[in-house]
């Protein structure tokens, strides 16, 4: 006569639990692609994807659609690429909280992404693809070794400008380097962008357009069988031409917010400040009308502001002051 089942038999096989299963999702790409300095992470993604021939990363990222990976980001590229988590880190911004510890996050970011010097992601095997990095801040322009002008516009904004017959425009890169290394970057960028602003109004009036137009000559060539586009690619290269002003211009602003508050205050009553900007900018006209009190209370203003914070209210008021005057 047939037992009866045991209750340990209706139940059926005890589930084993010393043993888990962690299903191997991701495994090193047959190909590996080293990261170029300061590249953005999708950057980094479609060059590793395009190396191992696949026609979008999401499908390596995640593979299933069921099982879920417990690995972040910084782990996965690791995984996939077979870099070192060293370089990820150093090389990709967008990465660093992952691991503090190795790499801080960035003091200053601009959330600005351009493409890097052709020439340079030659050198670092990009095999033509282009790179795209993140913008340290608007004063970074120029490829110091290939003298290429990197900074996009209106129009043609991944054409790369060669400077190289104007060097005066790589010297204004390496002595805003020199102020951004001596100053902090958290410091510097902000008022290098309301330096800019100013100059690029002073220049709209065309006070001070004789250099600009003399270094604009070296380095762009009109098409005489179309007609002047003042939107156009010419655009980019008036800002490249007027860029060495722009440097000279920031280190004076800066020169003259390190001087002590009453020597300050005296060189703005008496109008110093003014006189030593004629000085090192020669202009190309005497203005007329009020065009010099304005230039004037301008420079006041900026010089307060570039000592305090740019992000005060104060440079809100400098924006009213240059738009609410016209000539």
């Amino acid at each position: 006569m047939a037992k009866p089942p045991t209750e340990a038999r209706r139940r059926g096989p005890a589930a084993v639990r010393s043993l888990p299963f962690q299903p191997a999702l991701l495994r090193p790409l047959p190909h590996t692609v080293a990261p170029f300095p300061n590249e953005t992470l999708d950057s980094y993604r479609h060059r590793l994807a395009v190396a191992n021939q696949f026609p979008d990363f999401r499908n390596v990222r995640t593979p299933s659609r069921w099982l879920v990976c417990p690995l972040d980001e910084l782990e996965r590229l690791e995984v996939l690429s077979g870099q070192p988590r060293e370089s990820l880190l150093w090389a990709i911004p967008e990465l660093r909280h992952y691991a503090p510890s190795i790499a801080p996050p960035l003091e200053y970011r601009t959330n600005v992404t351009r493409r890097a010097c052709d020439w340079c992601g030659w050198r670092a095997g990009s095999a033509g693809l282009p790179i795209y990095v993140n913008v340290r801040g608007l004063h970074d322009n120029v490829c110091i070794r290939h003298r290429r002008w990197l900074s996009g516009g209106k129009t043609n904004p991944y054409e790369q400008i060669d400077v190289s017959p104007a060097p005066e425009i790589v010297r204004a890169q390496i002595l805003l380097d020199r102020l951004e290394r001596r100053l902090g970057i958290g410091f510097f960028a902000p008022r290098y962008r309301l330096c800019e602003q100013i100059w690029s109004e002073i220049d709209r009036r065309g006070l001070i357009r004789a250099e600009r137009d003399a270094t604009l000559q070296h380095i762009y060539r009109a098409d005489l069988d179309k007609l002047p586009d003042r939107f156009g690619p010419v655009q980019r290269f008036q800002r490249a031409a007027r860029y060495p002003q722009v440097a000279r211009f920031t280190q004076f602003i800066l020169a003259m917010s390190q001087q002590p508050k009453t020597e300050r205050a005296i060189s703005h009553l008496t109008g110093v400040i003014q006189l030593d900007f004629e000085r090192a900018f020669p202009m190309d006209r005497r203005p007329r009308g009020i065009t010099i009190p304005w230039l004037r209370k301008l420079l006041v203003q900026l010089v307060e502001a570039v000592t305090t914070d740019p992000l005060h209210p104060r440079s809100r008021e400098i924006d009213r002051l240059w738009l609410s005057h016209s000539t």
